[in-house]
């Protein structure tokens, strides 16, 4: 005989949402800070961080997708970016951005910055310039996957691997491929 075991009182609430902050969409290149959760394995990011907008959404049912910011130097990693303007400068000198470190949160996570008064601030946008190396740098941490989908792909000017950001990889060649071709 088989007995029914009633698994409902082992399964975890899911913890209610925080109040909404931010009320319009968000725009590429803004600058927030995202409540990570603290539940996390390294290298995921926890607790508060700021973060750099990649997609924007609106902000109800918006999915955001972002890349975190960090004061610790990523000197050895191929995929950060040094910031020329730190959005928070009352924090560190320099910001980081991660750029192999993608997110996609929902907009309860995301809270505008604030003045020494407390006050909320309008969002920062960091420079053009820091925008688009993090955008090159997001497709180099990319390429893999997206070579796999034969599209073709450019990466930032330094991506180490030798090869030119104006030529996009080589296709993967398939052993089942039926056109030598």
């Amino acid at each position: 005989m088989v007995r029914a075991v009633d698994r409902t009182s082992s399964v975890s609430a899911v913890a209610p949402k925080p109040p909404l902050e931010i009320r319009r969409s968000t725009r590429l290149g803004e600058v927030y800070w995202c409540a990570f959760s603290p539940h996390h394995y390294p290298p995921e990011f926890d607790d508060k961080h700021l973060v750099v907008v990649i997609r924007g959404a609106k902000p109800v049912f918006g999915a955001h997708v972002v890349v975190p910011l960090t004061k610790k130097p990523q000197l050895d990693n191929p995929h950060g970016y040094k910031l020329i303007r730190n959005p928070n400068p009352k924090s560190a000198d320099q910001s980081w951005a991660v750029c192999d470190h993608i997110y996609t949160v929902a907009s309860e996570r995301l809270q505008r910055l604030r003045d020494s008064k407390g006050v909320m601030k309008e969002p920062e946008r960091i420079d053009a310039a820091d925008f688009r190396e993090i955008s090159l740098r997001v497709l180099n941490a990319l390429k893999p996957f997206l070579a796999q989908a034969h599209l073709p792909v450019t990466g930032p000017r330094d991506s180490g691997d030798g090869a030119s950001a104006d030529t996009p990889p080589a296709r993967a060649k398939s052993a089942s491929r039926a056109d030598p071709t």
